[in-house]
């Protein structure tokens, strides 16, 4: 990662020195969920996935993957860039000074890349079956992501956004006596319950698609307790269309926290039931605190966030996910929005320890903080106790 840093560093200083020399020429001047169960019929058929978008990142060598990841290189919470941006090391001739200024505001988008491309090495490494998606939206929704639109399993991980819309529909006393359940415990029947509150399926995927402007979520069908509660256009062969991007988790979570999304008690009453939710793991077989677990404390105590998954003995190993997306609040106030997933993988333990790692790694970047250590002994390592295989 030192390499990483250094050629980092040294494109900037190759930059600024070419951005002297067209100052000097131009005239310019300087600006600087307790159990997740899955009936049968959810877990037979093949998902079809919606068609997505890749996010284009920008090509950079990468150092050999080791078990320990490198130290990170960092950026300011400030610098945006638009996700598609690639930075060019030095200007063609016929870029203005402005032109080339613009194009240095890509170096977060950049190195951050690089990061996610990191990301992805030791994911293979370690799960090598498996996929993972990243989403990082700062908070005036510029996006930075890896595999950002892919359409996944949604599992639970979109609770919130029925808890939103039911807030919508019937207000915060109405939904109160089901958020502890639904979203701190995860609890798959008091979520059911969200989406009778909505005014059912379709009023969610109306909110969703309407008021919260997220194109690829969709709610397909949550039987869980009521076999009716299926979407108006409910295709029984895609029993597993119950979808989302990692983006659109981030994108949400931005929005909410800005409080575009619902009135002002609405709004506090929804972020203060997901900052209530698990900062920590207690255990290795815990999944509620996945996103959280490795960050200093003060910043996991201050974030909120909440996560899905398919675990071991609920789900073939094709469709084992691990989800977790909310709001990472920094020391001084500044925060970003984080969506994790990585599903598909032989080796569920190796799945969720990856999630924690890549938040902390992208947490560390973002603040610049130098002393946090990410690793953790046993990393990359499977452990066959933790989720053990039914017995055949």
């Amino acid at each position: 990662m030192r390499v990483r840093l250094r050629s980092g560093l040294m494109l900037l200083g190759a930059a600024l020195l070419v951005l002297g020399l067209l100052c000097g020429v131009a005239g310019c001047t300087g600006n600087a969920e307790v159990t997740l169960e899955v009936s049968p019929e959810e877990v037979e058929a093949t998902p079809v996935p919606a068609p997505t978008v890749a996010i284009a990142t920008p090509p950079s060598p990468t150092p050999p993957v080791s078990s320990t990841p490198a130290p990170l290189p960092t950026a300011t919470l400030g610098s945006t860039a638009v996700a598609s941006a690639v930075p060019e090391p030095t200007p063609t001739p016929d870029r203005s000074a402005q032109e080339f200024l613009d194009s240095l505001a890509g170096e977060f988008h950049f190195v951050l890349a690089e990061e996610f491309e990191y990301l992805a090495e030791i994911s293979d490494e370690w799960n090598p079956e498996s996929e993972i998606s990243i989403a990082l939206v700062l908070p005036d929704e510029t996006l930075h992501g890896y595999q950002a639109t892919e359409s996944r399993i949604s599992a639970s991980a979109v609770k919130p956004l029925w808890a939103a819309a039911a807030l919508e529909a019937a207000g915060a006393e109405a939904v109160r006596p089901l958020a502890h359940s639904a979203l701190i415990l995860s609890d798959n029947l008091a979520g059911g319950r969200l989406i009778d509150l909505a005014g059912g399926v379709d009023a969610v995927n109306a909110w969703t698609g309407n008021v919260a402007e997220l194109s690829g979520t969709r709610l397909e069908a949550w039987r869980f307790q009521d076999p009716n509660r299926v979407a108006g256009d409910f295709r029984p062969e895609n029993p597993l269309g119950n979808r989302t991007t990692m983006a659109d988790l981030a994108l949400f979570y931005v929005r909410l926290y800005k409080g575009e999304l619902l009135g002002a008690d609405e709004t506090a009453a929804l972020q203060q039931w997901l900052l209530d939710t698990s900062h920590s793991l207690a255990s290795p077989r815990d999944l509620d605190g996945v996103l959280l677990d490795r960050l200093p404390p003060q910043v996991a105590e201050s974030s909120l966030h909440k996560a899905g998954w398919l675990r071991p003995n609920c789900c073939p190993a094709e469709y084992r996910q691990m989800i977790d997306a909310g709001v990472v609040v920094l020391p001084e106030g500044s925060w970003f929005a984080l969506a994790i997933l990585s599903t598909r993988g032989e080796f569920y333990d190796l799945a969720n320890q990856w999630v924690s790692l890549a938040a902390c790694r992208i947490y560390a970047f973002v603040a610049e903080d130098l002393d946090i250590v990410c690793e953790r002994e046993g990393d990359g390592v499977h452990d066959p106790e933790i989720w053990p295989e039914p017995a055949a």
